[in-house]
């Protein structure tokens, strides 16, 4: 069967089009990320989905276009426009790290460039000061590995999950951290992130799911979590 020329530029005009639909959402002042890990917890619970404000801190183009839902597609430039705001410490980003480059992690900005990060047996220091803990975040794990232990990803230089650093940020970074100390790769491991990859500042867990059940169509809803502000 011959497809004539007419039919494949329709179907070419059709795919630039969802790919420019696509872009224009993901540039837009929202957008919502499903988290599946325990890292945020019990800020963020894992089966939440996030709404990230793209506005504040200034949206980011995508780094990949193509074909939704497909592999079929290719990386671009992103560009960082300008926000309402500078991000600042404590704000609870979504951002492109050096971990996943596809997939974005939703972590706690801890500290900004310039500033110098220290771990002295769970306790976050930056320049030398204690960290606010954060509300509900938490320490799950009772062991606080010594000085000297290592931690499998963290550079032996470094130290190890609960005895870290110091370590000054470089300018234009930030460094991140999950709000579950003791169970989340974060900057310990992948390093800084470049201010410019930060996707949005997230604000709202628009609706959760209760993923402790095996069987995913037995999964409830936590209706106590359905549109809950983040801080």
């Amino acid at each position: 069967m011959k497809i004539s020329k007419e039919r494949i530029a329709g179907a070419a005009k059709e795919i630039l089009g969802l790919i420019l639909a696509v872009t224009v959402i993901q540039v837009g002042l929202g957008q919502a990320y499903f988290v599946p890990t325990g890292s945020m917890e019990g800020t963020i619970l894992p089966g939440e989905l996030v709404i990230a404000d793209k506005a504040t801190l200034g949206p980011r183009t995508p780094d990949w276009v193509g074909i939704p839902w497909t592999g079929i597609g290719f990386p671009v430039p992103a560009v960082k426009l300008p926000g309402i705001r500078n991000v600042a410490q404590g704000d609870i980003v979504v951002a492109r790290t050096p971990a996943d480059r596809r997939v974005p992690y939703v972590k706690r900005v801890v500290a900004l460039g310039g500033q110098t990060v220290e771990i002295r047996d769970k306790r976050l220091l930056v320049d030398g000061e204690p960290f606010p803990f954060p509300e509900k975040a938490r320490h799950e794990d009772p062991r606080t590995f010594p000085v000297g232990s290592r931690s499998y990803g963290i550079p032996p230089v470094l130290g190890n999950r609960d005895n870290w650093g110091p370590y000054r940020v470089p300018g234009g970074h930030v460094f991140l951290m999950g709000d579950n100390r003791d169970n989340s790769v974060d900057s310990r491991y992948f390093g800084p992130v470049p201010v410019e990859n930060i996707i949005g500042r997230a604000g709202l867990v628009a609706f959760s799911f209760d993923r402790d059940s095996d069987a995913p169509l037995r999964r409830r809803p936590r209706l106590d979590r359905i549109i809950t502000l983040l801080d």
